[in-house]
């Protein structure tokens, strides 16, 4: 299923993406729900609108958060995804350490990505040995990247482990990332695209015609559950 939408403000598409993951878990009360996040400026403003707004309605106890990819830095420095969303979200709403299993960016990269991948595959729902995240919210590049994974690191969409190395083809940090397999493989597949500077490469993205041509491209048509939050205003 593909769904996309386009809505006012980027503080309209994180509403709207946070109430879609609050409505799935009162759907289905009785379970945790896994729910793996992203880094950058946009899921910025989906941790702070979180927050602000909806802490109270969160059943924080039966969610277990993972990370779609992760910079091979600590987690104190700015670059962290976790250290966003520890500073923006979990410090300010108390979530247990153990909710958490973050990539450990300060580790050896291709020690820590499989470490990483056997960490998933032990505590997510696996289905023919690929983990099934309940959400896996991902965004954009401006070069059609998504989860740390570049156009010239297209072997990675259909890798055998769920997390993998990858390098930043502009200016060579290293990552850890999520692979194809368990990206598809979601129960929902959420793209939050933010910014005047995207619409180029949405546009090409959704074309049908060209879903091998960017790795976010890919991801969309294949994933059995895609879904769009964008908001394409400066």
């Amino acid at each position: 299923m593909i769904d996309h939408n386009f809505y006012a403000s980027p503080v309209q598409a994180s509403q709207t993406l946070i109430t879609h993951i609050l409505e799935a878990m009162d759907k289905e009360l009785e379970r945790p729900f896994t729910i793996a996040l992203s880094g950058g400026t946009t899921p910025a403003t989906l941790f702070e609108v979180w927050e602000r707004e909806y802490a109270a309605y969160t059943p924080w106890s039966r969610i277990y958060f993972y990370w779609v990819d992760e910079r091979c830095v600590p987690p104190g420095d700015d670059q962290s995804n976790f250290g966003l969303a520890y500073r923006l979200l979990f410090s300010k709403v108390g979530i247990p350490a153990s909710h958490c299993y973050r990539i450990v960016g300060e580790g050896a990269p291709e020690e820590e990505a499989k470490q990483y991948s056997s960490i998933v595959k032990t505590t997510v729902p696996t289905v023919d040995g690929v983990p099934v995240f309940d959400f896996v919210l991902l965004g954009i590049g401006e070069d059609g990247h998504t989860s740390s994974i570049f156009p010239d690191h297209q072997e990675l969409l259909t890798a055998g482990e769920p997390y993998e190395v990858s390098v930043n083809p502009y200016n060579k940090t290293v990552r850890i990332c999520m692979t194809g397999r368990p990206l598809i493989e979601a129960r929902h597949t959420c793209f939050l695209v933010t910014g005047e500077n995207k619409c180029s490469i949405l546009k090409e993205i959704l074309d049908k015609n060209k879903e091998g041509v960017y790795p976010a491209s890919y991801i969309w048509h294949h994933a059995r559950n895609s879904q769009l939050y964008a908001s394409l205003v400066s």
